[in-house]
């Protein structure tokens, strides 16, 4: 039987957990937990067995990210070589060459990428120039552009990646490159475009506007980057919400009564789509045609103010964890896109974000 792990990174208390997902039943067993990866809030996955943690310091101590080595048989992520980055991160993802990183910062209004971490050091940073609040950094499948949401501005925009980046950057004394931007789209004012997906063709993307609630769909051209708007549908009509406002240090949460949407993602074949909304706790799902357009289907209670899901990679289970809760729940995803809680494990404090790793078979 394939063994399918999954990682919660747990903010409160700085640390990740590991929990065996069964695959034939969704049934959840919570394993281990890697303490010392303080305000730890978002993670990428290497299929190959390493797991990257973004970890935000405070009053001084600085940001990292952390390679987490993962065990095949027993799921234990041990911690690894660290990076320290320039700024803090709320959204990191592994690029199509699974040697570098990007990091998009919300606090600093920037993304920047740099090598995995490994035991050498001496580290240089490309800086992309990508807005007010940037809540996402998302590589086409193709590698050859990377694409940031502004929740500041209400902008996506789009970056070369590799061997393109020369053309559009500057050096930066003791850094290393500053990219701007090769083309960007609007979204309407105030709606906060915070996270991306791609389909797994690379023709469309999909934004989930933390503000407004909406999502919306663009057609993407692979030789330029460019995005197109296609449709924009509401995963909170009904729900009685009000816009929310652009978040700040100042202002952590925006109370009851107003729109506050978190995370998107796909199922593996594309054919349905999950929003969550933390102001109500629900996750909206959305049929995907087979023109990438969206289907409103319907909306399902979960844990308290939901700001990670994940699909596993069999396509069979979503994950939910509630950031108030302290737990994540798994879900059969049905025929029609519903969701059926299955199993329910309790978590360290403050989990924000859920990966799955299919671990190899064993010899």
């Amino acid at each position: 039987m394939v063994q399918t792990f999954v990682f919660v990174a747990c903010a409160g208390d700085g640390a990740v957990d590991t929990l065996a997902l069964n695959p034939a039943t969704g049934a959840l067993e919570h394993l281990s937990r890697t303490d010392g990866l303080q305000h730890v809030s978002t993670m990428a996955l290497d299929p190959a067995g390493t797991l990257f943690a973004g970890v935000n310091g405070n009053r001084g101590e600085p940001h990292r990210t952390v390679a987490l080595g993962l065990d095949p048989e027993s799921g234990a992520a041990r911690s690894g070589p660290a990076e320290e980055v320039p700024a803090s991160t709320c959204f990191i993802a592994l690029g199509p060459d699974r040697r570098t990183i990007f990091s998009a910062s919300y606090h600093e209004g920037l993304m920047v990428s740099y090598p995995v971490p490994r035991a050498s050091t001496g580290r240089r940073f490309t800086e992309y120039r990508s807005g007010p609040n940037t809540h996402s950094a998302v590589p086409s499948a193709d590698g050859r552009f990377v694409y940031t949401a502004s929740l500041g501005s209400d902008r996506i925009s789009w970056f070369p990646i590799g061997s393109q980046t020369p053309g559009g950057a500057e050096e930066a004394a003791g850094h290393g490159a500053v990219v701007h931007a090769a083309g960007s789209i609007a979204s309407a004012q105030g709606s906060g475009p915070r996270h991306l997906r791609h389909s797994a063709d690379g023709t469309r993307v999909y934004a989930l506007h933390e503000l407004s609630g909406e999502v919306a769909v663009y057609s993407r051209d692979a030789a330029t980057g460019s995005l197109e708007e296609l449709q924009r549908v509401s995963s909170v009509e009904g729900l009685g919400l009000t816009p929310g406002p652009v978040r700040s240090p100042s202002t952590p949460d925006p109370g009851p009564g107003v729109v506050w949407c978190a995370d998107l993602r796909l199922t593996p074949d594309g054919r349905f789509l999950f929003a969550t909304e933390r102001s109500t706790s629900t996750i909206a799902a959305f049929a995907v045609g087979t023109d990438g357009l969206l289907t409103y289907l319907r909306r399902t209670d979960t844990e308290s103010q939901p700001r990670g899901i994940a699909v596993d990679p069999s396509g069979r289970w979503l994950l939910a964890c509630g950031e108030r809760s302290d737990h994540v729940t798994s879900y059969a995803i049905g025929p029609d896109g519903e969701l059926d809680a299955v199993s329910r494990a309790e978590t360290a404090a403050g989990p924000l974000w859920i990966e799955c790793w299919e671990a190899p078979a064993r010899a």
